[in-house]
């Protein structure tokens, strides 16, 4: 199964190897990870947010009294 995002797909298995010989090659961690988009494994650093990005809703209504 193919990701939409263009992302190589791992199982978890593969993943891991993968995210180990990654750190051999380069000084940033690398870590498996599921996407959010197909549910497969792929192979990443983290996004170096230090929070959750707020979620503004638009859909409650306003009452004015």
């Amino acid at each position: 199964m193919d990701c939409p995002t263009g992302k190589v797909v791992h199982t978890l298995k593969t993943a891991k190897a993968a995210s180990k010989r990654a750190r051999r090659r380069t000084d940033k961690a690398l870590a498996p990870y599921r996407c959010t988009v197909c549910g497969q494994w792929h192979v990443g650093q983290a996004s170096g947010l230090k929070r959750p990005i707020k979620t503004i809703y638009d859909n409650h209504q306003l009452r004015f009294s």
